[in-house]
């Protein structure tokens, strides 16, 4: 039986599959063809909001139209964590990736990274590459439970640049904060709202007789009309209700007129009147966002879970299948709200242990994620510590920063306190996602609490793992003295030979090839071949990048090149391709081409190796790679972008000239000095083409030239000539400029 969630690798995001699916049909439900046709006619805007509030059937009327329309469906099930913006938009694209794989493979693949820009990296790609659509939808349901200001300046941005036969639709209880006047104004916005959605008169009787069988006369039809005004949710309560008891018209004239008292009035006489069995059933499941066969085994303590769930759905009792299976189902909003309210008055005691056991399966199906979710709800706070411990350095990699930050600092502080290795990792963590001011802090709470503590990923030790840490912390600030000072007091902690002592050697070497070259080779292959291929590939692939460079710079090309393809080999195996450190890949190969000859090749990769490297927002990285696309500007004779990259290089390392790429430098800048062209004025009124907007809305991203010619399928030469056109036209003499000035006149 599958699991509901796609794991491709053990570092890759995990995709919850069901979250994907168009919902399915319920068995009896009224079709409503009008509602769909207005639907349909609404796809010539660019969004579609269906807005109500809980119970009025938004879903499956979306579902309806997904099922009638020839037109593929992207469609994402919202929950509350998705308001990550990261994560929401690998749900976007992965949704998008499930109608059209090709359209959007280069933002899938970028969003694998546990630092990315959306506004910079993602949606311009993700706009250029949807225009290749003819028609397509996309479905956000349940929009109403994202609270994240960022996800909705995002998606304001892809509904402002969305191309021609995209259509985007919005399910919610509430009105979203996108801009909605401006797109009502501009003939933009098609709406469905409460009143539309209410079941007239016909349809309300179809429901009660036709699929329900309950043979109501007219008057009686009027009675539950005037009581429910068409709202879906509450015709079926009462439906069921009616089904239920034998007299319907004493249910008729019970039926409360307030609906406040409604709901509670239809649970006690639909929910109360199923077995005893099947009531504990849905109130103990009601914790969970998604149902299956063996997970509510776990959960209710129970055996043939999966043939109740299918009873239920048979039985029209809210159950939403999720495929075509039954596999997978979920509670309707509103029942499940009844469910867990019910719940928190009759057994409040039993939530705890409900979520420990849903705990208990996903993490012996291998989700340790999904597990560490409901052990905090459960209150299971160490064992959530001891599995986010365990378990880091994997979600890291997978892309899920933010949650691991969230997850650590929601722990209590004793909690911490006793594993202080989750101070180094949020301190690590929050370092490479640029979040500097934030370092310190953690390092001296985990040098507090740890001392001889073991550290797990980071050393013997909490006080080693923690001069580790504060090694690469003062590398990224562009302090090499520093960060070799504390790398050798790491090293020095260890036991020589061991393998926690390799490791403090990787962190010296890493320290050392920017000061003493020699010394850092003999390191990081002492520490290659204290660990075996397959063992902290995320350090192993950047150890043999530096290598790379090593050979690299001597002239020893083949070497050069065969190390770096290894290191790539490896990145590409565990998904690491635009993770911030494999810029250090790109900066080898980058300089094995330049020395070949191979200029095109060589942009290509020291481009690439900026824009992952300013990901991680590291000083001494960025400036590293900035230094060496400066050299490849020199060597093509493009003086003034040389300069440029040399310029914000000196910015990020004011004392640049005075480390070990001194040389380097020396050379550049006697190779560029006094070659700086002046900035030439934008000439008025020469608008951008539409070819040349393309281009300029990929220049802000990571994609060299050669890359945007593959997106916009042009030539290089091509892409060129907009570049060269855009820096004529808004007055800039270098890529940065142009982007710049752009964002100055709205154009991005």
């Amino acid at each position: 039986m599958s699991s509901g969630l796609d794991q491709q690798s053990e570092h890759e995001f995990v995709v919850m599959r069901t979250k994907l699916m168009v919902p399915e049909a319920r068995s009896r439900q009224i079709p409503r063809p009008e509602l769909v046709d207005a639907l349909e006619a609404g796809r010539a805007a660019k969004l579609t909001l269906v807005c109500a509030p809980t119970g009025w059937g938004k879903t499956s009327l979306m579902a309806e139209w997904a099922a009638r329309c020839t037109v593929p469906f992207a469609w994402v099930s919202l929950d509350a964590g998705d308001a990550e913006p990261l994560r929401f938009w690998r749900y976007v694209v992965a949704a998008l990736a499930s109608v059209a794989p090709p359209l959007v493979a280069t933002a899938q693949r970028r969003l694998r990274a546990p630092v990315v820009s959306i506004d910079e990296e993602i949606l311009p790609v993700l706009v250029n590459d949807l225009a290749e659509t003819e028609a397509l939808v996309l479905v956000l349901d349940d929009y109403h439970l994202i609270s994240a200001a960022e996800v909705h300046k995002q998606l304001s941005y892809l509904l402002d640049h969305l191309p021609a036969g995209v259509h985007v639709v919005i399910g919610a209880r509430t009105d979203p904060p996108l801009h909605l006047g401006r797109l009502r104004a501009a003939g933009q916005l098609a709406e469905l709202r409460g009143e539309q959605l209410r079941f007239g008169d016909d349809e309300a009787a179809a429901l009660l007789n036709r699929i329900y069988g309950l043979e109501l006369d007219p008057d009686q039809i009027t009675t539950v009309q005037a009581r429910l005004e068409g709202w879906v949710a509450g015709l079926n309560l009462a439906a069921l209700s009616l089904r239920q008891r034998g007299d319907p018209h004493a249910i008729l004239e019970a039926l409360p007129v307030d609906d406040r008292y409604l709901v509670d009035y239809l649970w006690k006489e639909v929910v109360l009147s199923e077995p005893a069995p099947v009531r504990e059933f849905l109130t103990h499941t009601a914790i969970l966002e998604r149902l299956s066969g063996p997970l509510c085994d776990v959960v209710a303590q129970r055996s043939g879970s999966a043939r109740l769930l299918r009873e239920l759905e048979a039985a029209n009792l809210f159950i939403v299948p999720l495929d075509r299976e039954r596999n997978w189902f979920r509670y309707h909003n509103l029942f499940r709200s009844l469910l867990h309210d019910q719940l928190q008055r009759s057994a409040p005691d039993a939530v705890a242990d409900l979520h420990r056991r849903a705990s208990t399966w996903y993490a012996s199906a291998g989700f340790p994620s999904e597990a560490i979710d409901h052990a905090i709800l459960a209150g299971d706070v160490h064992y959530a510590a001891d599995e986010i411990e365990t378990h880091w350095l994997e979600f890291y990699s997978a892309g899920r920063a933010d949650r691991l930050l969230s997850w650590i600092d929601h722990l209590p502080a004793d909690v911490i306190d006793a594993l202080p290795t989750l101070a180094l990792v949020r301190a690590g963590v929050g370092r490479a996602m640029g979040r500097t001011e934030e370092v310190e802090p953690w390092l001296q709470r985990a040098e507090r609490s740890g001392g001889d503590t073991p550290a797990r990923g980071f050393g013997t030790t909490v006080a080693a793992g923690a001069a580790m840490s504060r090694a690469m912390y003062q590398l990224a600030l562009g302090d090499v003295p520093g960060a070799i000072d504390m790398a050798r007091r790491a090293a020095a902690l260890e036991v020589p030979g061991s393998r926690a002592h390799a490791t403090a050697g990787y962190f010296l070497g890493v320290a050392l090839f920017y000061d003493d070259a020699q010394a850092s080779e003999r390191l990081l292959q002492a520490y290659l071949e204290a660990v075996p291929d397959g063992q902290e590939d995320a350090r192993r692939y950047y150890a043999i990048a530096l290598l790379a460079e090593a050979h690299a710079v001597r002239g020893e090309l083949e070497a050069a090149s065969r190390l770096a393809s290894q290191a790539l080999n490896v990145a590409r195996r565990q998904q690491l391709e635009e993770h911030p450190p494999t810029e250090q890949v790109h900066v080898a190969l980058g300089i094995v081409a330049l020395e070949r000859g191979e200029l095109d090749a060589a942009e290509d990769e020291l481009e690439r190796a900026v824009r992952l490297a300013r990901r991680g927002g590291d000083r001494l990285e960025v400036a590293h790679a900035l230094v060496w696309l400066a050299r490849f500007r020199a060597r093509r004779g493009e003086a003034d972008q040389g300069q440029d990259a040399l310029a914000v290089a000196r910015n990020l390392l004011p004392e640049l000239g005075d480390s070990a790429m001194r040389s380097l430098v020396r050379a550049l800048e006697a190779e560029l000095a006094a070659r700086q062209p002046a900035e030439p004025g934008p000439v008025d009124g020469d608008p951008v083409s539409e070819a040349e907007l393309r281009v300029l809305r990929l220049l802000s991203g990571d994609l060299s030239y050669r890359e945007i010619g593959q997106h916009l399928h042009l030539s290089l030469n091509t892409v060129r000539t907009h570049a060269l056109h855009l820096r004529h036209k808004l007055g800039a003499s270098t890529r940065i400029g142009v982007v710049a000035r752009a964002r100055e006149r709205g154009l991005l």
